[in-house]
């Protein structure tokens, strides 16, 4: 199984999900130690993160035994900050191609669309 990264573990709340979507809320805390070194003076929540709390929303919202890797990222643009304290809505959609899981998600911030990306997934190797 593949270790998750700790920092992340657990930040999305999920609002709703289906077979084709899914919409998750998550709270940037302003603690996260990240913001010390990115950057200093003007803290920015990397888009790392944000690909992150996206594949969390995926991992929530399926149901079963499919357990998504993410195999690709697509597409990313980042498209306005995100800061600490931001409440983030994260919405994804799925389609599926065999095994594989692609999967189109929106980020948004109380100030407008954070993020677009395109991601593809594969299931979890044992």
């Amino acid at each position: 199984m593949t270790q998750r990264a700790a920092p992340l573990a657990d930040q999305i709340g999920l609002v709703a999900a289906d077979a084709d979507s899914a919409v998750a809320i998550a709270k940037v805390d302003p603690g996260d130690p990240v913001f010390a070194g990115h950057f200093p003076g003007f803290p920015l929540l990397p888009g790392v993160y944000l690909v992150e709390l996206v594949g969390q929303t995926v991992r929530a919202a399926l149901p079963g035994s499919y357990r998504p890797e993410l195999e690709a990222l697509d597409r990313c643009r980042f498209l306005s900050p995100v800061a600490p304290g931001d409440e983030l809505r994260i919405e994804v959609a799925f389609t599926r191609s065999g095994p594989e899981l692609r999967v189109t998600a929106t980020v948004n911030t109380e100030r407008g669309r954070a993020a677009e990306l395109k991601l593809r997934y594969r299931p979890e190797e044992d």
